[in-house]
């Protein structure tokens, strides 16, 4: 899953060479007031989330954001457009909140992890359905958009994993660590959680926040010396 690459709020290569190019594309969305560009990005997580991409149907994203299917597209070109804008705000989106959690000014792997658990439900809070959009897009299969969505992401979540084991204290770990190992356990415990939450129906902040601070206890007691 994204899920590393989310730990250190880094954005896939492919998205950020767009920048200026989305910037252009959708400059009159982005000239838009902030709750309202909340209210259309949140309807558009909310809908990708619960549907796949063939499935979500940008009438149904313009209803709940409360606009006119017309004004949506007078916004972004197609439903690719807007799948794709979502895809790399949601990146945008968890990366500021992780930067506040300061989440990379610690060298303490646990305080990391607390740290990246307290900015990602901040996300939550803000955009309910941002990362549920995040794991059903990174798993979606649909050709006309799977191929942006994986282009450059083994290399991505590379240098998601090194940048954190690079930058953590070892020391108080048990000899004989295999730290990619643990930090692969990590994130597939993370991915199974919230796969299985997303599958009962909603994930819940509160929930995740509680259930992976006991999960933080439990590995600090399997890996610390």
């Amino acid at each position: 899953m994204q899920i590393d690459a989310y730990f250190t709020g880094l954005r896939p290569s492919i998205f950020m060479r767009r920048a200026e190019w989305e910037h252009r594309m959708n400059k009159g969305f982005l000239d838009l007031p902030e709750e309202r560009q909340r209210s259309i990005i949140n309807a558009g997580f909310q809908v990708f989330a619960q549907n796949s991409y063939k499935k979500a149907h940008a009438a149904e994203i313009a209803s709940v954001a409360g606009i006119s299917k017309a004004l949506l597209f007078y916004h972004f070109k197609n439903k690719k457009e807007l799948y794709l804008y979502l895809w790399n705000k949601s990146f945008g989106i968890v990366a500021r909140e992780l930067d506040k959690a300061g989440v990379m000014k610690t060298n303490d792997y646990f305080e990391m992890l607390h740290r990246s658990l307290v900015g990602k439900c901040n996300v939550m809070r803000l955009y309910p359905y941002a990362m549920e959009f995040a794991l059903r897009v990174y798993y979606e299969k649909d050709p006309d958009v799977a191929g942006d969505i994986q282009h450059d992401f083994e290399q991505v979540n590379r240098q998601a994993e090194k940048k954190v084991l690079d930058r953590i204290d070892k020391s108080p770990f048990r000899d004989g660590i295999d730290f990619a190992k643990m930090y692969q356990e990590m994130v597939w415990a993370a991915d199974g959680y919230m796969r299985n939450a997303m599958m009962q129906g909603r994930i819940d902040p509160d929930l995740l926040e509680k259930d992976f601070d006991r999960l933080i206890i439990f590995w600090k007691s399997m890996y610390l010396r």
